[in-house]
Formats: C-alpha cells, structure tokens, sequence
C-alpha cells in the first residue's frame, strides 16, 4: 500500500510539472506579422521572382489595441527573392515583426507571371511550407501584383483580411468568380484532363469601359462611379497544365460554377430576355440549384455523347411587360423561354471549351472515369482529345416556384 502512495503521489507530481510548462513556447500577439496576401510577379533579374507581402497589423481592431491606435491596418513591401518562402527571412530585415504565413488569405499572380511556364514550379513551392493552407485562395491581376496591392484601397474594410474574405466569399456564392483554392489548382494539375479557373481581379479601371449585361464583363469593365475602391472581382483566369491561357467573363464563369458540383454557389441574380416584349427591358430572377446534375454518357464510337441534365429553380423576380402569370399560356411561355435561354447559355460555353479552351473548365472527366474498368483504359481512351470532338447536349429542367407579386398596367387617366 505504501508503495502505492508512493507512485501515485509520483504521478500527480508529473501531472502538475506538465501543467506548468504549457506556455514554453508562447508568442505574443504583437510580436508576429501576419501575410494576408502575397503577390508574385517576373522579375528582371535572372532566378528570381518578385515577391509582394500584403502585413496585416493584428493590433488594429482588436480588443488589445483600442479604438484609438493610431498605427496603419496593413503594410506592403516588395523585393527580389529566389522563392517566397525563404522570403520571411529576408523580410524580417525590413519588417520589425515576425513574419508568419499563417493567415495568408489570397495569392495574387500577375497576368504577366501566369503565362510564363516557370510559374507551375514556383506556385508548387507552396506545398513544401506547412504554415501555407491548401485553402488559400489564387487569383490573377491583370497588373503587376506589387501595383495591384498598392493601388487597392477599400474604403469601407480597412483590415485586409476581413476585405478580401468578404469579396471572395461572396463571389463564389453569386457565381462571379470561381472557388479557386490552391487545392483545387494542385489536383487538376494532378489530373492533367481538365482546365483550372482562378478568380480575375484588377485595381485599375478600364477606360470608357462599354455598357454590358450584368454578368458579361472582365474585371476593370464595370463601370461604376462614387466614392468607391476601383478594384474588381469578375470573370475567370483560363489555365492549362498549370498556365494560364485565356480568359471567361463573369457571365461564362457564372455559367461553369452551374455545370460544376463541387463549387458551393447559392442564389444568384441574372437578367433573362423577355419573351412578352422586344424593348430591352429583361426579367431580374433568381436561380437556386439545389441538387447536383444528372451527366449520362455514350462513350462508344468515334464521337463520344455526353447528355447533362441540370435541375434548376426560379423565382421570377421583376415583370416589366406587367402580363398576368394567372394564365397558363403565359406561365408555359416564360419557362419556355427560361429552358431556352439555359440551354443556349451552357451549350455555348461548352462549344467556346471545345474551340477555344481547348478543354473543359470543370471536372467533367471524373463522371467518364466510371465507364472503364481500369486507369489504363481511361488514359487510352484520352479524355482530352475526345472532349473536344464529342456531341454535348444540355436539358435544364426548370422549376418555377415563385412568379413574383402581380401587377396591373396603370389605367389611362379618366379612363
């Protein structure tokens, strides 16, 4: 029993040891320098790359610093380094604090670097430092991604990571831009069948940009006035086998991110032609895709088919022509031209990935990868160049469960 004592007594010596050494290896708060966003641009010199580190200030907007902090929300540098991870260490030669990547947020590439084949090694470094989540975002400025920080200036966030959550986050949900996480860049590289999308943003306005649709612009083309930052998030970068090689406004990459299962849209908000008038005034729905697409395939022959059905619900949100949806003529001529404007809008997608892509924008591959037996077949088969040939039909099946509140037109006066 004494021996026992001994050894529990012991035990619970240990236990309290252990509890106070816990914080060891504490850092404080104010010590570290946190990388939000990090810009890789060509550089002049041979070897190297430009790096540009978007710092948040922790401090700033938290509890310990106060409302009244005077120092800056954020803090850019910019230089010449051989990869961006040993970079941190160059950095802390400028920067006071300690740098950390352990909140980077969005990696901005220039347009510039993401044709250029050398930029498949560098993004690939980004695997080897553990601080680097597969969750962060990559994304393609048409400038220089030192200039891009710079001249973005938002003047409701200040703090950049909240900024650039905001803006990504509901980007993919309306459909605007695509979910293009590092992951998913890393196992479409893996793959080798399919094209990677990235999101496409600029700080500089197009000059005398043209009046578009809602959706049909690249970044820099909307033209808006106020008291507002000019950076745009819209449309898509085109890569393939790693590098970029064109380009899909907001309204083609809103129509991938409907074909494509694994990006997580919600509602989105498009205008569609008026089937009930020829003036220019369109109908505002809402789209809602709440099941994932049924994709049958006939890969036999020389020209493979592939039939993609696409389960939609609207809800009609505006009535410009005023008809009256009570009538079943009308009801049946609205869907009508809803199916109609679906179809034409994915099929011609679809015709611009086998002409001009030169490939599919979306996992379509791995719904192929079920009707062989072996990866050897599949890779025989070579989806790539099958996919350019095939016979592609779409069929959205439309559900209308909201017609919107009925209107009557106004009546002639003293009539």
């Amino acid at each position: 029993m004494q021996k026992i004592g001994i050894v529990c007594k012991g035990l619970l010596f240990l236990v309290v040891m252990s509890l106070l050494t816990g914080c060891w290896d504490r850092e404080e708060l104010e010590d570290r320098s946190y990388v939000i966003g990090l810009g890789l641009d060509k550089s002049e010199h041979k070897g190297k790359i430009k790096v540009t580190m978007l710092l948040a200030n922790p401090e700033v907007g938290s509890m310990q610093g106060g409302g009244g902090s005077t120092e800056k929300p954020r803090e850019i540098v910019t230089f010449d380094v051989n990869d961006f991870i040993a970079a941190k260490g160059t950095a802390n030669s400028i920067v006071s604090r300690n740098i950390s990547y352990e909140f980077l947020k969005i990696i901005v590439v220039s347009e510039k670097y993401a044709k250029d084949k050398k930029f498949v090694t560098t993004i690939i470094d980004t695997q080897k430092d553990k601080e680097i989540r597969m969750n962060t975002y990559l994304a393609v400025s048409k400038e220089n991604a030192s200039h891009y920080f710079l001249a973005n200036k938002p003047k409701m966030e200040t703090r950049p990571h909240k900024y650039y959550q905001y803006m990504i986050d509901h980007g993919i949900e309306n459909g605007m831009i695509p979910d293009s996480t590092l992951f998913r860049y890393f196992k479409t590289l893996e793959r080798g069948t399919d094209l990677y999308l990235a999101m496409y943003t600029t700080a500089k306005k197009a000059k005398n940009p043209k009046i578009r649709s809602e959706d049909e612009y690249l970044p820099g083309q909307v033209n808006a006035s106020g008291e507002l930052d000019d950076t745009q998030f819209i449309g898509s970068a085109v890569f393939k086998n790693g590098v970029m090689t064109n380009e899909l406004t907001g309204q083609e990459t809103r129509t991938v991110n409907i074909l494509d299962d694994t990006t997580n849209i919600k509602d989105i908000l498009l205008d569609i032609p008026n089937p009930f008038s020829n003036d220019e005034r369109q109908v505002a729905v809402k789209i809602m895709k709440r099941e994932n697409n049924k994709v049958k395939m006939n890969l036999k022959g020389r020209k493979p088919k592939i039939t993609i059905t696409i389960p939609l619900k609207v809800e009609i949100m505006t009535n410009p022509s005023m008809v009256s949806y009570a009538s079943e003529k009308n009801r049946q001529i609205i869907k009508k031209q809803f199916i109609s404007y679906f179809k034409e809008m994915n099929e011609k997608l679809l015709r611009k990935s086998q002409t001009k892509l030169k490939g599919v924008p979306y996992p379509l591959s791995l719904y192929a990868r079920p009707y062989f037996l072996t990866v050897k077949e599949f890779e025989k088969f070579n989806w790539g160049k099958s996919f350019l040939i095939a016979d592609i039909i779409v069929k959205p099946e439309v559900e209308i469960i909201d017609y919107g509140k009925q209107t009557r037109k106004p009546g002639k006066l003293g009539g």
